[in-house]
């Protein structure tokens, strides 16, 4: 893929869900993917819809377009965590907003399912960048990715948006290499200063 500068040589993920609601201690996830490369470029896509165990409200089927019928014949997430759980571990991950969202949707589908959290080498929030970089405008991942270039077809679904945030954190680095300068536990930590 792209990686480059500091997340050279690391396995490089973006991550996005899909999920029934808002709250992830009562909503659950619809749909994963994580998409990327790997430590030696090696493309990586691994995404799947996921049977929540409860009904898709109307209100998400009519945001993600994923229907009851869509995953009934799908695995629920304990089918899916081994091959999450072996994309995830030691990885860079790269979401929009996965610190507050996604991120604590996987941990508790990971609680409930009774299975230790996979842990990354990092997680890279591109929404917190964006932020902090004062980039000008909206900060919703569609404004950004429409700021930078980057067309989203497919916008929340897991896979349009995992691989939007993954090419939309490209583009930063390009346009603020100054702020991506040494390691990526220095980068990291000077974004949340």
């Amino acid at each position: 893929m792209f990686v480059t500068g500091v997340l050279e040589g690391m396995k490089v993920l973006g991550f996005d869900l899909e999920t029934t609601g808002f709250d992830p201690r009562s909503e659950r996830v619809v749909e994963f993917a994580l998409v990327g490369s790997d430590v030696d470029g090696t493309p990586m896509n691994v995404q799947s819809l996921v049977n929540p165990g409860r009904r898709i409200p109307k209100n998400a089927t009519a945001v993600h377009g994923i229907a009851d019928s869509d995953v009934r014949e799908v695995g629920a997430f304990e089918s899916h965590f081994g091959e999450l759980s072996r994309a995830i571990s030691d990885s860079v991950i790269v979401g929009h907003n996965v610190l507050d969202f996604d991120w604590r949707f996987l941990e508790m589908e990971c609680l409930r399912a009774g299975v230790e959290t996979p842990i990354p080498r990092a997680i890279v929030d591109t929404l917190v960048i964006s932020r902090r970089l004062m980039i000008p405008g909206r900060h919703r991942l569609g404004d950004l990715c429409e700021k930078f270039g980057i067309p989203l077809d497919g916008a929340h679904r897991a896979g349009a948006d995992a691989s939007a945030t993954l090419l939309l954190l490209w583009r930063i680095m390009q346009r603020y290499p100054e702020k991506f300068k040494g390691t990526l536990d220095e980068v990291l930590a000077s974004f949340s200063d």
